[in-house]
């Protein structure tokens, strides 16, 4: 499963010495530059892990600091979190829903339009799916039998699901997104 890997950094930063850096992780991914202190990468689900442990030698080599954002997606709210990240997270490797419940613990809801945007326009069925899938566990035998559809209905409408939205339930921490929705986002 792809992800974004969404960085920042307070100054300019040597990009070969950077580049070097990642590639010591040894698993192949994607890089675009957005400016001199901006990017993101693409990479499998795993990356954020050594990313995790190449934060503070990147913050030491490179004389920065620099917060790395885990994401389905690179939008709005994405963008938005990658700014908290930085205030609330320097020198840290997280997940786009350790922003938002840190921002949530605060008192401030600001994301929450950001987040029901994503889902704006989903029918209902195929929310009905992925929140009947959440309820039982991300067990797609129980959720279709909860649904009272046949299991093959059920995984054509999580999959229309995932193509619709971009979020692949089946992955904890985009589950764990689509949760703080249901419980937050969608009642407001």
């Amino acid at each position: 499963m792809t992800k974004f890997y969404l960085y920042q950094t307070n100054a300019p930063f040597d990009e070969k010495a950077f580049g070097n850096a990642l590639d010591s992780l040894g698993s192949p991914y994607d890089w675009t530059v957005l400016s001199s202190t901006e990017g993101y990468l693409v990479a499998d689900e795993n990356f954020l892990m050594g990313l995790g442990n190449l934060v503070m030698p990147l913050h030491d080599d490179l004389r920065v600091i620099i917060t790395f954002l885990c994401a389905h997606a690179r939008g709005p709210l994405e963008q938005k979190a990658l700014r908290q990240a930085v205030a609330y997270f320097p020198n840290q490797a997280l997940y786009l829903t350790d922003v938002l419940m840190k921002e949530f613990s605060f008192g401030d809801y600001s994301s929450l339009p950001l987040l029901s945007a994503e889902f704006k326009g989903v029918p209902h069925e195929l929310m009905l799916t992925a929140g009947t899938f959440l309820r039982c566990g991300l067990n797609a035998t129980l959720a279709s039998e909860n649904l009272i559809i046949h299991r093959n209905t059920f995984n054509y409408r999580l999959s229309r699901f995932i193509e619709r939205t971009g979020l692949d339930i089946r992955d904890y921490h985009n589950a764990l997104l689509l949760e703080v929705y249901f419980q937050l986002g969608s009642h407001r």
